[in-house]
């Protein structure tokens, strides 16, 4: 999944351009590819992989690549090849030689044949795709990364090609662990602070140490669920959702009622996924939802803190607040 709030403008459709092309099948030493979108953090790639750095028409990519991609002779004297000093012209050459076939498949893609010279730092290339091996795709043979400009370049080097659809059943979906969702006014948000206790009109927290949450999507609920020992259980649907009547017009802004969700995290999952959740089932979280509280405000979170039992009160103790405060 590709997270494009954390993009600008220009980044985010540079990506949707991109993410529609992708994957995109080619072969690479005789072995048939696919280039496709990483998730939302590129994998760890063995320290073994040939790295380099490419540069079609002045832009910085950088290419990891596995062995079984590469010419068994060039392989064996890699560690050679990388020891050559920095611009020399030999190692330029062998470069080229090594990287023959991958160039060839960028040639024909841009219309330019690649510069070869050794991988710079791990710094300044926040995006990439991956390179599958297209009858195994858990296995990787290789990651592209690219800068800013990288990006735009390859997104216009792919507007030529169709558009993948992909199915319906492999689009993600973010589920909210919704623990309560509360209303508090912009003057009571200003005054939050580090240690503030702020109680709930439920008792989520069980005797038992169990949680009951609501599993909501696009902000409606559509399962009630518990959670124990960082495992979630689904209990039921939820068959129609509680009547909302709107307010009254408020005299002044800091007097609106703002939505505040607590929540104890977020599950992302296919929409197969999600067609195939049963009651009975049990979900591995990964995390202590107590102490992964989060108040979010219009889906932006405003602080952070962890659940407290007060006599028998739940309540939630704000440990860092992510609010600028108003100039008064």
């Amino acid at each position: 999944m590709i997270d494009l709030a954390c993009y600008g403008p220009r980044e985010a459709a540079a990506v949707s351009r991109l993410a529609t092309r992708l994957p995109v099948p080619f072969n690479i030493a005789g072995i048939d590819v696919e280039a496709v979108m990483p998730g939302s953090t590129p994998p760890r790639l063995p320290a073994d992989y040939c790295r380099t750095l490419m540069r079609p028409r002045g832009h910085r990519i950088r290419v990891a690549i596995d062995s079984t991609l590469l010419p068994a002779v060039a392989v064996q004297h890699w560690p050679e090849i990388t020891a050559l000093p920095p611009g020399d012209g030999l190692r330029e050459i062998l470069f080229d030689i090594i990287f023959r076939d991958l160039a060839i498949q960028v040639e024909q893609w841009c219309g330019h044949r690649p510069i070869w010279s050794s991988a710079e730092s791990t710094e300044g290339f926040p995006y990439a795709f991956e390179i599958l091996r297209l009858e195994r795709p858990n296995d990787i043979l290789g990651l592209v990364e690219f800068d800013g400009s990288g990006l735009q370049w390859i997104a216009d080097c792919c507007s030529g090609l169709p558009v993948v659809c992909a199915a319906l059943d492999d689009l993600s979906l973010s589920l909210v662990l919704l623990v309560e969702r509360l209303s508090l006014i912009l003057t009571d948000l200003h005054q939050l602070a580090s240690g503030d206790v702020i109680l709930l009109d439920t008792t989520p927290v069980g005797n038992d140490g169990i949680i009951t949450v609501l599993l909501c999507l696009s902000g409606d609920p559509c399962f009630r669920a518990s959670i124990c020992n960082g495992r979630l259980t689904v209990l039921s649907a939820v068959d129609c959702m509680m009547d909302r009547p709107d307010p009254l017009a408020p005299e002044t802004f800091d007097s609106i009622d703002l939505p505040v969700d607590v929540d104890a995290g977020r599950l992302t999952m296919s929409l197969r996924q999600l067609r195939e959740l049963a009651i009975g089932q049990v979900l591995d979280l990964g995390f202590d939802a107590t102490t992964n509280i989060s108040l979010r405000v219009n889906g932006q979170v405003v602080a952070t803190g962890e659940l407290v039992r007060i006599a028998e009160r739940t309540g939630v103790r704000v440990l860092d607040l992510r609010l600028a405060r108003a100039e008064r």
